[in-house]
């Protein structure tokens, strides 16, 4: 079990240390560095055995950059997209609580 923790921890460093150069390289700091700790998070969940929250991980850390884009290019009022993230951040919670019962 501690193995599996180690590796998974590995692997989730290297997805965070390759997504760091990558930034270097586009000078996409924000909000790429969002989708550098969503995909490394997500990572570790997922070798940890844990596909679902992975993918809620990820999700959220993805919609960040998407909220951005939609607010600044579509011209979406903050209160909208700050709305609908508070709705779903609590339907994730309310899901979580009811069909991932350990």
């Amino acid at each position: 079990m501690r193995r599996d923790r180690q590796a998974a921890s590995s692997i989730s460093g290297g997805i965070f240390l390759i997504g760091l150069g990558l930034l270097f390289f586009t000078s996409w700091w924000w909000p790429g560095i969002m989708l550098v700790i969503g995909a490394s998070s997500a990572a570790e969940l997922f070798f940890r055995g844990k596909p679902l929250e992975a993918a809620g991980t990820f999700l959220f850390f993805l919609a960040i950059p998407i909220g951005i884009a939609l607010v600044t290019n579509i011209h979406i009022r903050w209160e909208v997209i700050v709305a609908v993230a508070l709705i779903g951040i609590g339907g994730m919670m309310l899901g979580k609580a009811v069909f991932l019962k350990d």
